[in-house]
């Protein structure tokens, strides 16, 4: 349900945006890049504990600035000796990118940008086969910890390339410096991974994403003709 009432709310907020970026654009259209993080599908093989996929959306509503919303999920499932971890849950980012390419080569259809973006997540965690020290049972007892909903918010700087390939196709990468705003803790188990945000325990984290992305062109309004853009 959570999951659900993540999706609902990010798809009200880029509505509204959508909303406010059709009226300030005075029926001028641009184009819309969409894009899949190809490094999700390295992280299982560098930690097998964590799974997941992760989406984007980029439209240019003014002249190299670009609106920027990516989704993902993340599973992380591990087993210790003491215990069995299992967490899951849904996160979104929503923010801006400008791209400063034109200062370096006006002529190039590559882009570097800096970004600014805010993200959120609900996600759950639970753990079973804990054991713990009594004084009962010959010092072990096996406990288990329930399914609990947990929420989390922070804010990103970002720095990238997106190098133009062939077509529409472009192939970028970028660089996220995280802060943490706020956090929900379960009170008998604090949170192992984040999703899209890295490790629970830490204030600041550093992420990577490697990427491609497909420009949908469209039709651009300027002086009363239609260009393809």
């Amino acid at each position: 349900m959570q999951i659900l009432k993540t999706l609902k709310y990010t798809f009200s907020i880029i509505l509204i945006l959508l909303s406010l970026v059709s009226y300030s654009q005075k029926r001028e259209w641009h184009s819309l890049m969409v894009g899949a993080d190809l490094s999700r599908f390295i992280v299982p093989i560098v930690d097998n504990t964590r799974y997941g996929w992760e989406i984007s959306g980029t439209y240019e509503f003014m002249p190299d600035v670009f609106a920027k919303a990516e989704f993902g999920t993340q599973t992380t499932r591990f087993e210790e000796p003491r215990y069995h971890y299992h967490s899951n849950g849904a996160y979104t980012r929503l923010g801006v990118n400008y791209n400063y390419m034109k200062h370096i080569d006006p002529a190039s259809s590559d882009k570097l940008f800096i970004g600014a973006m805010y993200g959120f997540t609900t996600f759950f965690q639970e753990a079973d086969n804990i054991v713990l020290s009594s004084s009962i049972w010959n010092g072990i007892e096996n406990a288990s910890i329930d399914r609990h909903w947990l929420a989390a918010n922070w804010l990103e700087i970002s720095t990238g390339m997106q190098a133009h390939i062939i077509q529409n196709f472009y192939l970028g990468w970028s660089v996220r410096f995280r802060i943490n705003i706020w956090q929900q803790n379960n009170p008998f188990m604090q949170p192992y991974y984040v999703p899209g945000y890295g490790r629970a325990w830490s204030n600041s984290w550093v992420g990577f994403n490697y990427s491609i992305y497909y420009r949908i062109p469209f039709l651009r309004r300027r002086n009363n003709t239609e260009v393809l853009d």
